[in-house]
């Protein structure tokens, strides 16, 4: 499922779109790990000094490890901190393709550095995006009220953003199911994601009474469990373009009325 931290990966990710491979991995909450490779003969084994940025931006991220050697590649792991990201690197940003410079060097501080430089497509990128609910998540769906003619829900939504940077969410369009059945839908425009920590949304959904006492009337008069589904979409806004979260998220309907 593509959330929220595929898209922190499409800020990070800088394969080539020559001989290079680059492999991202959401490690934690905190930070990624990175893996570049290439063909041994490009690159010395031994500790890299280099620097890396996106989108043409000037502002350079500074990344380094140790190159190894085997099977006639070479391999660079990196751990990058969210935090650590330039917001400058959104600027130029194209929702199909991005460009991006790598370079840097195993040699003498002060040595010739070797560079790296293409265009290569979002979809090219091998991601592992780890456990998702680390970044998003749907709490409760509470009833706000709930008579004979009509009822009303928010949806408590959890995103964690982790960057240095706050984001902002253009719009949120969703629809609510309850044990399976659509009882509901709605929007939400113009929030914000405050840098470097977890963001509670309340998205308003409007219930359609009728299907809602089918799919789960007798639930709720009891006061038992009631399984709900958000489904549907944040659009995240950045200068050069919108990014689209899909969202696909389970969660519990409570009573607060």
């Amino acid at each position: 499922m593509k959330t929220l931290a595929a898209f922190l990966m499409v800020l990070l990710a800088a394969p080539s779109a020559g001989p290079l491979k680059f492999s991202v991995q959401a490690a934690s909450e905190k930070e990624a790990r990175a893996t570049i490779s290439g063909p041994a003969a490009d690159l010395a084994p031994g500790p890299f000094q280099g620097s890396l940025t996106l989108n043409g931006s000037a502002v350079e991220l500074p990344i380094s490890g140790t190159v190894q050697h085997a099977g006639g590649r070479w391999t660079l792991p990196v751990v990058v901190k969210y935090a650590d990201l330039p917001a400058a690197w959104t600027e130029g940003f194209r929702t199909d393709t991005f460009t991006y410079r790598l370079r840097g060097s195993t040699g003498p501080p002060g040595g010739a550095a070797r560079e790296w430089t293409g265009t290569q497509s979002f979809h090219d990128v091998e991601f592992e995006g780890g456990d998702s609910e680390k970044f998003l998540s749907l709490q409760k769906v509470r009833l706000t009220e709930m008579s004979l003619l009509s009822s009303e829900a928010v949806g408590d939504l959890t995103i964690l953003n982790p960057l240095g940077f706050d984001l902002r969410i253009a719009e949120a369009r969703y629809v609510l199911f309850a044990e399976g059945e659509q009882v509901g839908d709605g929007a939400a425009r113009g929030m914000i994601l405050h840098a470097g920590q977890k963001n509670v949304l309340q998205l308003p959904i409007e219930i359609d009474h009728a299907s809602l006492l089918a799919a789960a009337g007798q639930a709720l008069v009891s006061g038992g469990d009631v399984a709900v589904r958000l489904k549907g979409r944040l659009v995240l806004r950045l200068k050069g373009g919108d990014v689209v979260v899909p969202l696909d998220l389970s969660g519990h309907l409570t009573d607060a009325s």
